[in-house]
Protein backbone atom coordinates (compact mmCIF):
# COMPACT_ATOMS: atom_id res chain seq x y z
CA UNK A 1 0.00 0.00 0.00
CA UNK A 2 1.23 3.21 -0.89
CA UNK A 3 1.36 6.00 1.53
CA UNK A 4 -1.10 8.87 1.66
CA UNK A 5 -1.67 11.91 3.94
CA UNK A 6 -4.83 13.06 5.30
CA UNK A 7 -6.17 16.45 4.32
CA UNK A 8 -5.48 17.52 7.72
CA UNK A 9 -1.54 16.52 7.13
CA UNK A 10 -1.18 17.70 3.53
CA UNK A 11 -2.46 21.21 4.63
CA UNK A 12 0.33 21.06 7.55
CA UNK A 13 3.25 20.02 5.45
CA UNK A 14 2.07 22.50 2.74
CA UNK A 15 2.01 25.42 5.19
CA UNK A 16 5.31 23.44 6.55
CA UNK A 17 7.19 24.20 3.33
CA UNK A 18 5.45 27.95 2.41
CA UNK A 19 6.21 28.88 6.05
CA UNK A 20 9.97 28.53 5.09
CA UNK A 21 9.92 31.06 2.64
CA UNK A 22 8.97 33.74 5.23
CA UNK A 23 11.96 34.15 7.55
CA UNK A 24 11.36 38.27 8.54
CA UNK A 25 12.18 39.68 4.94
CA UNK A 26 10.23 38.65 2.24
CA UNK A 27 10.89 35.10 -0.28
CA UNK A 28 11.79 35.65 -3.71
CA UNK A 29 11.18 33.41 -7.39
CA UNK A 30 13.90 33.42 -9.45
CA UNK A 31 12.97 32.23 -12.98
CA UNK A 32 15.46 30.43 -14.76
CA UNK A 33 16.36 29.43 -18.68
CA UNK A 34 16.43 26.21 -20.38
CA UNK A 35 19.96 26.63 -18.86
CA UNK A 36 19.70 27.24 -14.85
CA UNK A 37 20.31 31.00 -15.80
CA UNK A 38 18.87 33.49 -13.43
CA UNK A 39 16.70 35.79 -15.94
CA UNK A 40 14.34 37.64 -13.78
CA UNK A 41 13.62 38.15 -9.84
CA UNK A 42 10.27 38.49 -8.45
CA UNK A 43 9.50 39.49 -4.56
CA UNK A 44 7.16 37.84 -3.06
CA UNK A 45 4.50 39.21 -0.47
CA UNK A 46 5.38 38.53 3.45
CA UNK A 47 3.73 36.42 4.27
CA UNK A 48 4.18 34.70 0.53
CA UNK A 49 1.19 32.16 0.66
CA UNK A 50 -2.14 31.54 2.24
CA UNK A 51 -2.87 29.00 4.44
CA UNK A 52 -3.43 25.35 3.14
CA UNK A 53 -6.72 24.57 1.88
CA UNK A 54 -6.82 20.28 0.42
CA UNK A 55 -3.33 20.40 0.56
CA UNK A 56 -2.78 23.67 -1.93
CA UNK A 57 -1.26 26.97 -0.90
CA UNK A 58 -2.38 30.37 -2.64
CA UNK A 59 0.91 32.67 -3.29
CA UNK A 60 -0.59 36.34 -2.02
CA UNK A 61 -0.42 39.47 -3.61
CA UNK A 62 -1.00 38.03 -7.21
CA UNK A 63 -0.07 39.27 -9.68
CA UNK A 64 3.25 39.57 -8.38
CA UNK A 65 6.23 42.15 -10.79
CA UNK A 66 9.30 41.92 -11.10
CA UNK A 67 12.29 42.50 -13.73
CA UNK A 68 14.18 40.62 -16.71
CA UNK A 69 17.65 41.06 -15.20
CA UNK A 70 20.85 40.85 -17.20
CA UNK A 71 21.37 37.51 -18.29
CA UNK A 72 17.64 37.38 -20.19
CA UNK A 73 19.72 39.27 -22.90
CA UNK A 74 16.84 40.01 -25.56
CA UNK A 75 14.66 37.74 -25.04
CA UNK A 76 15.51 34.08 -23.39
CA UNK A 77 12.61 31.65 -22.50
CA UNK A 78 12.05 30.98 -18.29
CA UNK A 79 11.50 27.56 -18.23
CA UNK A 80 11.72 26.89 -14.29
CA UNK A 81 11.65 28.53 -11.11
CA UNK A 82 12.90 28.36 -7.56
CA UNK A 83 11.53 29.68 -4.45
CA UNK A 84 13.99 30.74 -2.42
CA UNK A 85 14.53 32.79 1.01
CA UNK A 86 15.40 36.46 0.78
CA UNK A 87 19.48 34.80 1.37
CA UNK A 88 18.56 32.96 -2.13
CA UNK A 89 18.06 29.61 0.27
CA UNK A 90 16.19 27.50 -2.51
CA UNK A 91 12.94 26.18 -0.71
CA UNK A 92 11.29 24.24 -3.85
CA UNK A 93 12.01 24.61 -7.72
CA UNK A 94 9.29 23.79 -10.55
CA UNK A 95 7.94 24.11 -14.24
CA UNK A 96 6.58 27.58 -15.40
CA UNK A 97 4.02 27.51 -17.37
CA UNK A 98 1.73 30.30 -19.31
CA UNK A 99 -2.13 30.61 -18.62
CA UNK A 100 -1.64 27.42 -16.59
CA UNK A 101 0.38 25.28 -14.34
CA UNK A 102 2.37 26.11 -10.63
CA UNK A 103 3.21 29.24 -11.85
CA UNK A 104 1.96 31.06 -14.32
CA UNK A 105 3.64 33.72 -16.11
CA UNK A 106 1.80 36.55 -19.01
CA UNK A 107 4.53 35.97 -21.09
CA UNK A 108 7.79 33.36 -20.86
CA UNK A 109 9.89 34.80 -23.25
CA UNK A 110 11.87 38.02 -20.95
CA UNK A 111 14.89 40.82 -22.00
CA UNK A 112 16.62 42.20 -19.89
CA UNK A 113 14.17 44.97 -18.22
CA UNK A 114 11.23 43.58 -19.34
CA UNK A 115 8.45 43.63 -16.55
CA UNK A 116 7.52 40.46 -15.82
CA UNK A 117 3.54 39.41 -14.20
CA UNK A 118 2.91 36.26 -12.58
CA UNK A 119 -0.60 36.68 -12.90
CA UNK A 120 -0.89 32.87 -10.61
CA UNK A 121 1.40 30.58 -8.35
CA UNK A 122 0.04 28.05 -5.97
CA UNK A 123 1.90 24.94 -4.23
CA UNK A 124 0.73 22.03 -3.82
CA UNK A 125 1.38 18.84 -1.23
CA UNK A 126 0.30 15.55 -2.60
CA UNK A 127 -1.84 13.16 -0.76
Amino acid sequence: MATTLSTTARNAACDAVVDLVDGGSPGKIRLKSAGAVVIAEVTLANPAFSAAATGVATALSVPLTGAGIAAAGTGVVATTFDVTTSANTVIWSGAVGVGSGELSLNNANIANGQTVIITSFTHTQPA
